[in-house]
């Protein structure tokens, strides 16, 4: 299909930018807008903006903005008509772009062997005589077929049998090997996962890159064993579960982080499909870039064992670091959420995610335990670990709420928040505000009123036909010219067409200037249209008086008629407020 401009016109009207963005990040209401946590740069608080009305986005800390399209090509690194062919797909509007070549992911062939292996392992624990042994211990563990097929839980019998099966359907020795579910032995290759139900790990684009294999036997001292690192598998850089939860998180507002794979099964036997896992009570800084990609509201769900209690204390603080919401499942059972659904049924499990606390107050009851409170030395260590934690905070109030209620614990009581509440970003010392000037509003106030509707362009064209910013006049341009064109006035549209970066820049930071009216108001806009003219009077008074002290001396008839000129502008500003 050839990408046309009425192709490209109907995939983005059809769009609404909240949509779409929000198909990547999660989004944040505010106001009559949204706010996100900006993806083009190492952002802490959300910096990022979008007008819905508008179907703008702009960061103001990086400068990153546009529309849909603007937004997808950034965030996928991808070409402008493929940027397009996206939004169709999200939209509902697929179009395939013929004259864009597809790219083929190298890794591609690596994901077609453990797909197959995905595919072949699920038949044999499900429909084969091979899998009854390891289908009926699943079964007595509360995993139905419906459980394991939607997280495509699999057999790896004996005898090489996977290999086998690989090798068969075509697939290069060089290949299989490198997916790290077979190994080179002296008598040939050889299954790594033999005699293990199959727990496939996917990144998260939603590919299988690497498996977590149970011993259901009873026979190995090693009760999981997982893949090693491969050509497309880095433990610490894939959260398990992340391509299924990720839409329940954005709608829920949360992601649940547990340890295991059979966690995460747990939570989805109890109806919660926002769980990922890190594998491990260890999370690494990528682990924590795909959670924020999820939400900004974390809640920790690691195992009732002490080590359990020690990771959510130490990622708790790690997130926290990156101004994460922090909650904590405070798990006293010494059971793992596997071992409670088992044992106390979903409600249980549900009941206990119900009681979620904040990270401060799980840290609080931790060193409770951990801490003599009848000793000074315990409860000064105590006061200091956890007011370190606290001042991490930026909220005010929730500092001096903890920070007393700690005071009341320690019995410590000379504690005070030193934190500086921070309105502006902050990197590495440089503070950066975005901010306009009273005729910049003014001038934005009026290019808005004319986006919005064409009475407005009549109005600013017959009582003022110009604006003093040079970008704001090419706009208001633009605007009209929309209008000649249209039946509207697009300014998605506009900044597609549009090849002045200063006008593109123009457009995103007219979108998101708060307090303009979001509908057609008039009085708004004469008003607006005054502080205009009354700005060209007053700059024009400057230039009178520069005539006037020129001319003073070497000709008086000339600086008597500015003179003149001066005070009759005066007194026109004066007689209009």
């Amino acid at each position: 299909m050839k990408l046309t401009d009425e192709v490209i016109n109907d995939v983005r009207t059809s769009a609404n930018i909240v949509d779409v963005i929000g198909h990547y990040i999660p989004l944040f209401k505010k106001g009559k807008g949204y706010t996100a946590v900006c993806p083009f740069h190492d952002d802490h608080d959300p910096s990022l903006s979008i007008s819905e009305d508008k179907q703008i986005y702009k960061c103001f800390v990086c400068g990153n903005g546009g529309n849909v399209f603007t937004f997808v090509s950034n965030f996928k690194k991808v070409s402008f008509p493929e940027a397009v062919a996206e939004v169709g797909n999200i939209i509902g509007k697929p179009i395939e772009i013929d004259t864009v070549p597809k790219k083929v992911d190298k890794n591609q062939k690596y994901y077609d062997v453990l797909t197959s292996m995905v595919t072949y392992s699920n038949y044999l624990l499900t429909g084969s005589k091979l899998g009854e042994g390891p289908m009926a211990y699943l079964n007595n563990r509360g995993l139905e077929k419906e459980v394991i097929d939607y997280f495509n839980i699999g057999y790896n019998p004996e005898d090489n049998k996977m290999y086998a099966y690989l090798a068969n359907q075509g697939y290069k020795d060089e290949d299989i090997l490198k997916t790290g579910v077979v190994r080179m032995l002296d008598k040939g290759m050889a299954d790594v996962f033999y005699k293990r139900i199959l727990f496939p790990i996917h990144n998260r684009f939603g590919n299988p890159i690497a498996f977590s294999a149970r011993d259901y036997l009873g026979t190995s001292d090693s009760k999981y064993i997982n893949s090693n690192e491969t050509i497309i598998y880095t433990k610490g850089d894939n959260l398990y579960n992340y391509h299924r939860a990720k839409d329940a998180c954005r709608k829920l507002g949360y992601v649940i982080v547990c340890e295991g794979v059979m966690d995460v099964i747990a939570y989805y036997r109890a109806g919660k499909e926002n769980v990922v896992a890190t594998l491990g009570t260890a999370c690494t800084k990528n682990q924590i870039a795909l959670l924020k990609s999820l939400s900004n509201h974390i809640v920790l769900s690691y195992d009732g064992d002490n080590a359990g209690q020690r990771a959510n204390l130490k990622i708790g603080e790690l997130l926290l670091n990156e101004k994460l919401k922090v909650s904590v499942i405070d798990n006293k059972t010494n059971l793992d959420p596997d071992e409670i659904i088992n044992k106390g049924g979903k409600n249980a499990l549900r009941d206990l995610e119900a009681k979620k606390i904040s990270y401060i107050d799980y840290a609080i009851n931790y060193y409770k335990r951990h801490y003599n409170l009848d000793n000074y030395d315990d409860r000064k260590q105590m006061t200091i670990k956890v007011t370190e934690l606290i001042e991490k905070l930026d909220d005010e109030y929730d500092r001096q709420n903890f920070l007393s209620e700690l005071t009341t614990i320690t019995k410590i009581s000379k504690i005070s928040s030193t934190k500086v509440d921070k309105k502006a970003y902050n990197n590495k010392g440089k503070i950066y505000k975005y901010s306009i000037d009273g005729l910049t509003k003014a001038e934005y106030l009026i290019l808005s009123q004319m986006a919005l509707s064409s009475k407005a362009t009549s109005i600013y064209q017959n009582k003022l036909g110009y604006l003093l910013g040079a970008t704001n006049q090419k706009l208001a341009m633009l605007i009209i010219d929309e209008y000649r064109k249209y039946d509207k006035c697009s300014l998605s549209r506009i900044y597609d067409e549009e090849e002045d970066e200063a006008i593109k820049n123009n457009i995103t930071s007219l979108a998101l200037v708060e307090g303009l009216p979001t509908e057609y108001d008039e009085d708004s806009l004469n008003a607006a249209i005054n502080k205009v003219i009354r700005e060209t009077k007053s700059k024009k008074l400057e230039v009178l008086k520069e005539k006037i002290n020129e001319c003073s001396l070497v000709d008086p008839e000339a600086a008597n008629a500015y003179l003149k000129e001066y005070m009759e502008l005066v007194k026109e500003l004066s007689n209009n407020g």
